[in-house]
């Protein structure tokens, strides 16, 4: 019987008989394979024929499960709408300008005490004159994304409620030569305030500290060794406040002065940077004039906002091995309301902020009969809510530069109006 061998060496069937042969020579002839290659090739198109006629099948039913699905939530969708209200969180704010181009105050700011030292990296940190500072890196688009938030947030709280806003410019743009700032690429700071400055509602009202801080930018204004700006630096931007929100600032020198020294900040511990070893800070803190009693909200282990307070002083007493910073409001909790004993005209203040907040409200307890201290970062609850409950009729949100053009505190942020 003649046997014929498949193109891979192994036998194949005789498409006569059905059975696997050979030739006497080991070779297929040419009708043989052109016999083997037209089955073959049909074998192929019919597998073809039916892998498409399953993809057809798979799309069709696709298709009638998702017009299902859509059908289902349209009329759902309609009924909801007739028995519940409109949702209530914040909206996306316009894309578009919705105020005139802020401008700025035109101040000539002092020059900036330069040696002509060069600085250098330092896990992210540029050392320069034993002094840590962090690259800006924020732009137009981060800016905007920021400034519609805040539209969004004034939307959300209604007319009945005052929102201020202010941005906290880092030591960088004040500390930092300019000629190193370029050299390193880190961003101009007053465009980017400007930015956020003219691109939200008129209803926000600006709190523009930049020229207030850069005209003492050769005092102690922010720490050597931590991103954080220091009581006095927090002061100056308390003044602007006051004038904007329309009361007389307390004195500095009507308060009683504290000191903590050796402060080794955040630039420490990230990269224990001898030269900033070598520099370490000094925290002053006053003691307001006022009596004054604080409700500490702290956060638990699950990230709920704890709803028995615990009554603690406004400074907290600083032991060995604790962050210096942490004296002031007891570090970032998610909630501190400061009573102000001594004043009684019903005006209240929820401060919304990040860390540069904390240096801020010992000053602001002297002119409110309570300041509620929202770190949007623990906080847990619902802003408006919170307003409304605690008949709050003021709200400043108060952010360092490097949060506001962070699309997760932004994200964050809107969290206090789920």
């Amino acid at each position: 019987m003649a046997v014929y061998r498949a193109p891979n060496g192994g036998k194949r069937k005789n498409p006569s008989q059905g059975k696997y042969y050979r030739s006497p020579s080991g070779k297929r002839s040419i009708d043989d394979r052109k016999t083997y290659y037209k089955q073959k090739e049909a074998a192929h198109k019919k597998k073809r024929k039916y892998v498409v006629a399953v993809i057809v099948v798979l799309l069709l039913i696709a298709a009638v499960t998702f017009s299902i699905i859509l059908i289902g939530r349209g009329c759902s969708a309609e009924q909801k709408q007739a028995v519940q209200p409109a949702p209530t969180q914040p909206t996306a704010a316009p894309t578009e300008p919705t105020v005139p181009l802020y401008t700025p105050a035109q101040v000539n700011l002092p020059e900036l005490e330069d040696n002509g030292a060069d600085g250098y990296m330092d896990d992210n940190i540029y050392i320069w004159n034993a002094k840590g500072f962090d690259l800006f890196l924020g732009n137009e688009n981060s800016a905007l994304n920021y400034a519609n938030a805040i539209s969004s947030f004034k939307e959300a709280l209604g007319n009945a409620i005052t929102v201020y806003n202010m941005v906290i410019p880092n030591h960088t743009e004040f500390g930092l030569p300019a000629r190193l700032s370029q050299e390193i690429n880190s961003n101009p700071q007053r465009d980017n305030t400007t930015v956020i400055y003219s691109n939200y509602s008129t209803a926000v009202i600006p709190v523009d500290v930049y020229n207030a801080i850069g005209q003492k930018r050769n005092d102690y204004m922010y720490f050597n060794t931590d991103p954080r700006w220091t009581s006095l630096g927090a002061y100056y931007a308390y003044t602007v406040f006051a004038q904007t929100a329309g009361f007389e600032p307390v004195k500095l020198d009507q308060l009683e002065q504290n000191t903590l020294s050796d402060f080794a900040g955040s630039y420490v511990t990230s990269t224990w940077n001898e030269d900033l070893m070598e520099n370490l800070d000094t925290i002053n803190y006053y003691t307001p004039a006022s009596n004054i009693e604080c409700s500490l909200y702290r956060t638990d282990e699950d990230g709920r906002t704890s709803s028995s307070p615990e009554k603690v002083p406004l400074y907290k007493e600083i032991t060995d091995g604790e962050d210096y910073y942490s004296v002031f409001l007891h570090g970032d909790n998610a909630r501190m309301v400061i009573d102000n004993k001594d004043l009684s005209d019903g005006r209240k203040l929820a401060l919304v902020k990040d860390a540069y907040g904390n240096a801020i409200a010992p000053f602001l307890c002297e002119n409110y009969d309570e300041v509620h201290v929202i770190d949007f970062r623990y906080f847990d609850g619902n802003l408006k809510d919170y307003c409304t409950q605690n008949k709050i009729e003021e709200v400043l949100f108060l952010n360092g530069i490097m949060s506001a053009n962070s699309a997760l505190q932004v994200e964050n942020l809107f969290r206090l109006f789920q």
